[in-house]
């Protein structure tokens, strides 16, 4: 049997609207063989389309151990299961089943930001074409709140966002995109609180979703040294300072699950 496991992952970071992502350590999995006496992908299973996309042919078996349409990239994560499995099949090496399992799910994403983090884990940079996976860890623990009702729909919430920014706005996010890269390598924490501001695409998503706003300003009052929407939102990524995350959990608001996550490192791959 072959199961192949694939990160959740966490979009924008704050000023990176649609180039930055990370995999957080939460899966969704296709697999070979029955899971749990689960019924096999129908046809038009978001994991079964990319594993055909990928040249796969069997039936596959599909699970998953985050919430979908909260912002965690689960369709990412779930084409990325689904089309590694197939090019594993077919006899690609780990590596090579990665790099061809990205080619497609990023034609099936439309961007790279949640597709590289899922297909080959860790913090990426996507520009056009062009992905670029940091050498770095992140500047603090990782923690998500996540909504316990709310779905986002990404067209949606997209559909929010004004399709002209002041030059202002755009300069201001450059800005704070710098800050990132720079905490992000040097593990300086203290750059944090700018570093993850923006003025692209969160003040629409946050206007419409106010229990999101409450609890990104919740973490960041009891110690956080960084929040942002995760995704389209409506979750809530946080980094902190291990010492701080019992205060963050305990001010977060009701109506969403506090969750401490690790940074995935792998990607997909084939997993017990």
């Amino acid at each position: 049997m072959t199961t192949v496991h694939a990160p959740a992952s966490s979009a924008n970071l704050g000023p990176g609207f649609d180039v930055l992502g990370l995999a957080v350590a939460r899966y969704s999995w296709a697999s070979d063989e029955p899971l749990d006496g689960h019924e096999p992908c129908g046809p038009d299973h978001i994991a079964r389309i990319a594993y055909e996309a990928a040249g796969g042919r069997d039936p596959i078996w599909f699970d998953f151990d985050f919430p979908p349409g909260r912002g965690l990239g689960f369709s990412a994560s779930s084409r990325a299961a689904g089309a590694v499995l197939a090019f594993l099949q077919q006899g690609h090496s780990p590596e090579e089943a990665q790099i061809h399992g990205y080619e497609v799910v990023a034609q099936l994403e439309g961007h790279g930001d949640n597709a590289a983090p899922a297909v080959f884990g860790g913090i990426h940079v996507v520009a056009g074409t062009v992905r670029h996976q940091l050498k770095a860890e992140l500047p603090g623990q990782l923690m998500c709140w996540v909504p316990t009702t709310e779905t986002t729909p990404t067209d949606e919430n997209r559909a929010r966002m004004a399709a002209m920014v002041n030059r202002s706005d755009a300069v201001f996010n450059l800005g704070r995109l710098g800050l990132l890269i720079a905490a992000i390598y040097e593990g300086d924490a203290s750059l944090l609180a700018q570093a993850t501001q923006d003025r692209l695409h969160q003040p629409e998503r946050l206007a419409a979703a106010p229990n999101s706003l409450a609890a990104l300003e919740a973490a960041l009052n009891a110690g956080a040294s960084g929040a942002w929407l995760s995704g389209s939102g409506p979750t809530i990524a946080i980094l902190a300072e291990p010492s701080k995350v019992t205060a963050i959990h305990e001010a977060m608001p009701a109506g969403g699950e506090c969750f401490v996550a690790d940074l995935d490192s792998d990607g997909a791959l084939a997993r017990p």
